[in-house]
């Protein structure tokens, strides 16, 4: 059995083993910045903010005490340890795990992020409720007579991250303002009774913040993208 498969099952064991967790930031672990900066910049990543289970960094500096801890953003988040290696001689990154591998109860890393609304917008609920919030703003907005219903696809509430299509990435233009990571984007109708046999549509788009406030709001502007199911209100 190769090291790195040995950390990697440890890692297993500590994680099916841990009877609770005591999450620290990354700042609060005291890597070596000399190392720290040698373990980014020979796995070639930026190092971002993440928060570590106290107990699973004592096992591993217990194991080995030279490990450096970092982690990385990307379409999968990873943890990185780095440290000299076996075969090589070299301090490099020796053993890498996947954030969305450990999400569970008992998961020992996470990326930093933002105050989020919960439910998670990834649930019915939180999806839900993020269309409400837009509907909402965008009807005080367009400041219309003769409001029918809202109509919006559940598949249509995105969070701006860094694994789906362009048009939802940091940096996007949405509603008229450029999104940010994490902020979540929402796009539906407003219906309004009309002098013939159909309703009158509006399109209505909106870009809020991780906790569902509203960052900005476009009635009839131009589709993100193709809707794909619906939900109705």
């Amino acid at each position: 059995m190769t090291r790195t498969a040995f950390i990697f099952l440890s890692s297993l064991a500590f994680v099916s083993t841990a009877a609770s967790s005591q999450m620290v930031s990354n700042s609060a672990i005291q890597n070596d910045p000399a190392k720290q900066s040698i373990c980014a910049q020979r796995a070639n990543i930026k190092p971002v903010p993440f928060f570590i289970d106290q107990k699973y960094v004592d096992y591993i500096l217990s194991i080995h005490p030279d490990t450096t801890f970092i982690a990385a953003d990307g379409v999968i988040p990873e943890l990185i340890e780095c440290r000299i290696t076996e075969s090589t001689g070299q301090f490099e990154a020796e053993a890498m795990s996947s954030e969305v591998q450990m999400m569970s109860e008992q998961s020992y890393w996470h990326l930093a992020r933002p105050q989020e609304y919960s439910p998670s917008i990834k649930t019915t609920a939180g999806q839900s409720k993020a269309i409400d919030v837009c509907m909402k703003a965008a009807r005080d907005k367009a400041n219309k007579d003769n409001f029918d219903h809202s109509f919006a696809w559940e598949t249509d509430v995105n969070e701006i991250t860094l694994d789906v299509a362009p048009w939802f990435r940091p940096g996007a233009m949405i509603a008229g303002t450029k999104a940010d990571r994490y902020d979540v984007a929402v796009e539906g109708e407003l219906f309004y009774k009309s002098t013939g046999p159909d309703l009158e549509a509006m399109r209505a788009t909106c870009l809020l913040s991780p906790m569902l406030e509203v960052k900005s709001v476009e009635t009839n502007g131009k589709p993100i993208h193709k809707i794909t199911a619906s939900i109705t209100w």
